[in-house]
């Protein structure tokens, strides 16, 4: 029997990971402060590389020995294999997991009613092309930039806006990547900002590099998107 509160949200996918210091592991490889996090809620969140570049954005939410990570299903597998190396000396370990991430009327909150809930199988499970649009056209009116693979590596999370989108934590400890993004933080050194553009619908796609010299990183059908140009000289 079909549910029909329930549709896949195909840009995302789920990273699980589990073990006695999942929450200390992660720590130290996201931007955001995973510690003390409240459960079952969604933590906005990055994962940069050595030079502070955003290799996806998402969220994360924990739960008992363990936690979750939303990322655009064409960052899974990069993902984890960035983390493996290092993964393989904490007491975690990546869960073998059939999770996958649905629109739905009840859940994880991602604003207000807007709701996410993570199943353990597609089974009976059908996508909906108009809610994908909804939540696309929804998470660019925030100016959050959901990366995926074709801009991943490129941006600090500044050039994003993440750390206007809660994903970014300058208190907190060490991770990869983080002096960088710290030093161009207080240095007022980040001459990128993020853009919401209005575009024909279907000419563009996420990673073209638009007129001005902008890159875009995202856009829904109706035109509707997110690009990263330079900040306005002074």
């Amino acid at each position: 029997m079909k549910n029909h509160n329930l549709y896949l949200w195909k840009d995302a996918s789920v990273i699980s990971i589990v073990g006695t210091d999942a929450e200390t592991f992660l720590q130290g490889y996201i931007t955001s402060d995973v510690i003390g996090s409240p459960p079952s809620t969604l933590l906005p969140m990055s994962i940069t590389d050595i030079k502070g570049r955003v290799l996806c954005s998402g969220w994360t939410t924990n739960y008992e020995n363990g936690l979750d990570l939303i990322v655009h299903s064409s960052l899974k597998q990069t993902i984890e294999l960035f983390l493996k190396p290092y993964i393989q000396f904490s007491k975690s370990k990546f869960m073998d997991t059939q999770k996958v991430v649905c629109h739905s009327d009840r859940g994880l909150s991602l604003w207000n009613s807007i709701f996410l809930e993570l199943k353990e199988t597609n089974v009976d499970l059908e996508y909906n092309d108009q809610k994908d649009e909804e939540l696309s056209t929804l998470l660019t009116r925030h100016n959050f930039a959901f990366i995926q693979e074709c801009v991943s590596g490129k941006f600090l999370p500044q050039h994003l806006g993440l750390h206007l989108a809660n994903a970014v934590n300058f208190d907190k400890g060490c991770y990869l990547g983080q002096e960088i993004v710290a030093r161009a933080e207080f240095r007022g050194s980040v001459k990128k900002k993020l853009l919401q553009v209005n575009l024909s619908s279907g000419e563009y796609k996420a990673g073209d590099r638009l007129m001005d010299g902008s890159t875009l990183v995202q856009i829904s059908a109706s035109g509707l998107g997110l690009a990263v140009g330079k900040t306005e000289q002074t």
